[in-house]
C-alpha cells in the first residue's frame, strides 16, 4: 500500500508540474533572432505569439506562459532581431516602419518563427497565429500570405499611416 501511495503522489506532481520554457535562437536568411518556446506536452496545439512594437519582453514571455498553463504550446516570435527590444518611441517606430515598408521580410520572419517551433517539437498542423497591436498587423499579412494555419487572431491592429495596398491571395474552396 505504501508502494501505491508513494506512486499516486508522484504522479500527481508530475502532471501538474508547469512545463520549464526556454530561450531560442534561430536565423532567418543569416540574420539572428531571439524567440521563447514552451510547450506543456509534446501534441499540444500552437499559438504562435507575435509581439507589440516593444520587440519580444517579459510581457509576452509571461503571456506564453499563461497560454502553456491551459495546455497550449507556444512559441514567442521575435520579429526585430536577437537582442533588439526598443524602449524610445522614436526606435519602436524604426523598427516596426522597417517591417511596415518590407511586407517579403515580415513574411519570411514568420515563415522561420514557424519553421523554428516545428524543429522544436511543435504541432504546425494544429496551429494559430496572435499579436496585439503591431502583432496584430504582422498576423493579418500572414494571413494575406496565404499561411496554412488552424486561425489568425489579431488585436487592436496597428497600421502604418501610409496607405497599404492590400492585395489578397486567392484561396481555392474558401
Amino acid at each position: 500500500m505504501k508502494y501505491i501511495i508513494t506512486f499516486l503522489l508522484i504522479l500527481i506532481v508530475s502532471s501538474t508540474a508547469s512545463a520549464a520554457g526556454e530561450s531560442v535562437l534561430y536565423e532567418v536568411n543569416g540574420e539572428p533572432y531571439e524567440g521563447y518556446y514552451i510547450s506543456p506536452s509534446p501534441n499540444a496545439a500552437l499559438i504562435l505569439l507575435i509581439h507589440d512594437w516593444d520587440g519580444l519582453t517579459d510581457y509576452e514571455i509571461k503571456r506564453a506562459n499563461m497560454l502553456a498553463d491551459m495546455g497550449y504550446a507556444v512559441f514567442a516570435v521575435d520579429l526585430f532581431g536577437a537582442g533588439v527590444r526598443p524602449t524610445e518611441v522614436k526606435d519602436k517606430r524604426q523598427h516596426t516602419g522597417e517591417l511596415y515598408k518590407d511586407r517579403h521580410k515580415m513574411r519570411a520572419l514568420l515563415q522561420g518563427a514557424l519553421k523554428t517551433a516545428k524543429s522544436k517539437g511543435a504541432n504546425v498542423h494544429n496551429a494559430v497565429v496572435m499579436g496585439y497591436c503591431f502583432g496584430g498587423a504582422a498576423v493579418l499579412e500572414f494571413a494575406r500570405s496565404g499561411a496554412d494555419l488552424k486561425g489568425m487572431s489579431p488585436f487592436m491592429v496597428a497600421w502604418p499611416h501610409q496607405q497599404v495596398k492590400i492585395t489578397p491571395r486567392p484561396r481555392e474552396n474558401c
